[in-house]
């Protein structure tokens, strides 16, 4: 369970992407710098077909998380950017379908290379639409979407503990999109793009449910106070301040996180657009901070242990600087972390630290 948020103002040259990592068990996570030029070699192995490689060359130096290390032989990135300035983030969403072909298809991309693919060769959103070669669609409801031609292939072990996920897409430019993987016509794996208005994702359910949620709470762009009112016929003054926030929703749920990151968001963007992005990254660290699930707040009953889902850590994007922030659960502010040596993924003890002293100035 994730929550990504993103501020983009092309004007002032301002794109920050924020997002929590929520997960049940340590993600064990590694920060990892890939440089242009390099050529990435995966194998996907243990397969009925002995090994398939999945190799190209990367455009473009990225940062990111890599999700628990290494997976079937691949690096598998959860979240990063790269120095063009595409932010990308997975988030779980159990509706995922994915062809999980033992064979894969000649139409198919690898799910396990695929964030660090498209961090690697594509400079923007624009440039992840022609990977999939993606063309404009309309759904059933009426959404104008744009569906890939070429699909994406995951073993079936892995979708089972990892990569049931959506993408969330966002450059300088201002374009937002969420993808997700959707089965079309008969075949799994279809990749498609929804424009993301708000700049607010979450899980599940799908993108669109949670859009569509959105007219239940109309009445929370109200940003003035209600002062009195008449109970029958007696009038009465309200007790406190912010009571025009009184049905915002307050759970850990997704769907009440999406609406609670969206109409906070939204109000505080009414009151003042952020001037640089400085003031970008303390807002939407606000707004983020709203969506944190506390470690034994949230859990599922399961056979041997309660299965605890927290908010392990936070990641800020500065899109226009290519630089990473991160914040464990266990820190107070953030930190700017540059892994400068030529390798795959670095502990995080390995990485050239710079604390960010502006989050305690203001």
């Amino acid at each position: 369970m994730c929550t990504k948020i993103n501020y983009i103002n092309p004007k002032r040259k301002i794109a920050i992407s924020v997002r929590t990592m929520d997960f049940a068990s340590p993600t064990g996570q590694k920060v990892g710098l890939f440089k242009a030029g390099l050529k990435l070699q995966n194998q996907v192995e243990g397969t009925e077909n002995g090994t398939t490689k999945f190799d190209f060359k990367a455009k473009f130096s990225d940062i990111g998380f890599v999700f628990a290390g290494k997976h079937f032989g691949v690096r598998t990135v959860s979240d990063g950017l790269n120095e063009a300035g595409l932010s990308l983030g997975t988030l779980w969403l159990p509706q995922t379908s994915f062809d999980a072909s033992v064979k894969i298809p000649a139409d198919c991309l690898s799910g396990l290379t695929l964030p660090q693919l498209i961090l690697g060769t594509c400079a923007t959103v624009a440039d992840v639409i022609k990977l999939f070669d993606a063309a404009p669609s309309i759904n059933p409801d009426g959404e104008e979407v744009l569906v890939g031609k070429k699909r994406v292939n995951v073993p079936v072990e892995y979708i089972q503990q990892y990569a049931t996920i959506h993408l969330g897409l966002a450059d300088p430019s201002g374009a937002q999109y969420v993808v997700e993987f959707e089965s079309r016509d008969g075949k799994a794996g279809v990749p498609v793009f929804y424009k993301d208005p708000y700049g607010v994702l979450t899980n599940a359910p799908k993108f669109s449910w949670h859009k569509e949620n959105l007219r239940n709470y109309v009445g929370l762009t109200e940003k003035f106070n209600i002062t009195k009112g008449k109970v029958m016929g007696h009038e009465m003054a309200t007790t406190g301040f912010g009571n025009n926030q009184r049905s915002l929703p307050g759970s850990g749920l997704p769907a009440d996180r999406y609406v609670r990151a969206v109409m906070l968001k939204s109000l505080a963007l009414d009151e003042a657009e952020p001037k640089d992005t400085n003031e970008a990254m303390l807002l939407l660290d606000k707004v983020i901070g709203t969506t944190i699930v506390i470690k034994g707040t949230s859990a599922n009953h399961s056979t041997l242990s309660p299965d605890v889902d927290w908010t392990q850590w936070t990641t800020v994007h500065d899109m226009t600087n290519f630089k990473l922030y991160q914040k464990a659960d266990t820190d107070l502010g953030y930190s700017e972390l540059v892994c400068n040596t030529v390798k795959l993924e670095c502990d995080l003890s390995e990485a050239q630290i710079a604390n960010v002293e502006q989050q305690n100035d203001q």
